[in-house]
């Protein structure tokens, strides 16, 4: 029964055609309307659309995502190729930059601006579409109240859940247009980058920065300001070998992990590993290396997969959103910082250190 309910989901997501990308201008009009700039290295479909080959060259973009008016926080809702504006994330406005330098000037006017000089990059991970990209940017950015400016690179994903072995080897081709990428959001005016990553984006995100750094030593720590890993799809030796070769690592590095995890689960499995960083059932296995990790299992829910928990789960969404410490220490990556919740919370902190927060400190 397990095996035909897992054929019936394959069968049912092969109906909608995921990697369209329609843009409806009239979706302005409904919701929330968000700018996301988006760097992708996906190539134009016979049908003007980026889907799922790999380009040459790295093309740069600004979309306007429409965030629907009623929907539950932490929900992104697709409607593929034909999307309700009153239901879904839909893009409504999509303009292409001529190079990166215009990019880059786009960028910096944004910037200005803003009150922050923040810019969250955000990397998706595994089986997603361009419009998933550009849709996970614009939730996170609205539900989390991520200040600054925000960027999505679009890699190419095939967007089919039987598409991994596909997706591992365009995250390797993708290294270079996020290299790319990084490098002319730095020249906007040099602005503190926020390198977000999910998933098998964060693979591809650590690649990068080990690229860079072998070529310029030391450029992960001078240019980007904090790095977010959220269930990443990496091997724990493979990450301590990717680590070892930064020169120094930016002050402010997060991992965000949940034992309940059951893509990284399979993930594992595929690999005859007990599990990967992402869903690492001891964090003293890393606990010598200059990060933060964070434990997330508590707020799984049985429902989902629990494989995007810190952008998806409506109570920690809520515990951002409210917590000072939470929002702008512990996620930045200061050691010791605590978060206070109902109930019982595992928080790992720099050097392994596990404490849970007790329930009589709730709402404090």
């Amino acid at each position: 029964m397990r095996w035909m309910i897992i054929a019936l989901a394959f069968a049912l997501a092969s109906c909608n055609d995921r990697t369209a990308a329609p843009v409806v201008p009239d979706a302005l009009n409904f919701g929330l309307n968000k700018t996301v700039f988006i760097g992708t290295t996906r190539q134009l479909n016979d049908a003007g659309e980026y889907g799922i080959d790999r380009a040459t060259s790295l093309q740069f973009l600004q979309a306007t995502v429409s965030i629907p008016p009623q929907r539950e926080i932490g929900s992104v809702s697709d409607g593929f190729d034909k999307p309700k504006p009153e239901r879904d994330f839909v893009i409504a406005e999509l303009a292409k930059f001529a190079d990166s330098r215009s990019f880059a000037s786009g960028l910096r006017t944004k910037i200005d601006a803003s009150k922050s000089r923040d810019v969250t990059v955000f990397v998706h991970g595994f089986n997603n579409s361009f419009s998933d990209a550009a849709f996970r940017m614009a939730q996170l950015a609205h539900d989390l109240e991520i200040p600054g400016t925000h960027v999505s690179y679009a890699w190419p994903s095939r967007g089919n859940p039987l598409g991994y072995e596909y997706d591992r080897d365009s995250a390797l081709f993708a290294r270079d247009g996020l290299a790319d990428l990084l490098r002319t959001v730095r020249s906007a005016g040099q602005p503190n980058i926020v390198l977000v990553a999910h998933s098998m984006g964060g693979a591809l995100v650590m690649e990068t920065l080990r690229q860079l750094d072998i070529a310029e030593p030391g450029w992960a720590a001078r240019n980007i300001g904090a790095i977010i890993l959220i269930s990443p799809d990496i091997n724990v030796d493979v990450f301590r070998s990717q680590m070892a070769r930064l020169q120094s690592v930016p002050e402010r590095f997060v991992v965000i992990v949940s034992r309940k995890d059951a893509v990284l689960r399979v993930s594992s499995r595929l690999r005859g590993v007990e599990s990967q960083l992402g869903n690492i059932a001891n964090a003293n296995e890393v606990s010598d290396l200059p990060i933060t990790v964070v434990d997330v299992t508590e707020f799984s829910d049985r429902r989902s997969a629990n494989h995007f928990v810190a952008g998806g789960s409506p109570a920690l969404i809520q515990l951002l959103r409210r917590s000072s410490d939470l929002d702008r220490g512990f996620l930045r990556g200061r050691s010791g910082s605590t978060v206070v919740v109902s109930g019982q919370r595992r928080i790992v902190s720099r050097g392994g250190a596990t404490r849970p927060i007790p329930r009589s400190a709730a709402d404090r």
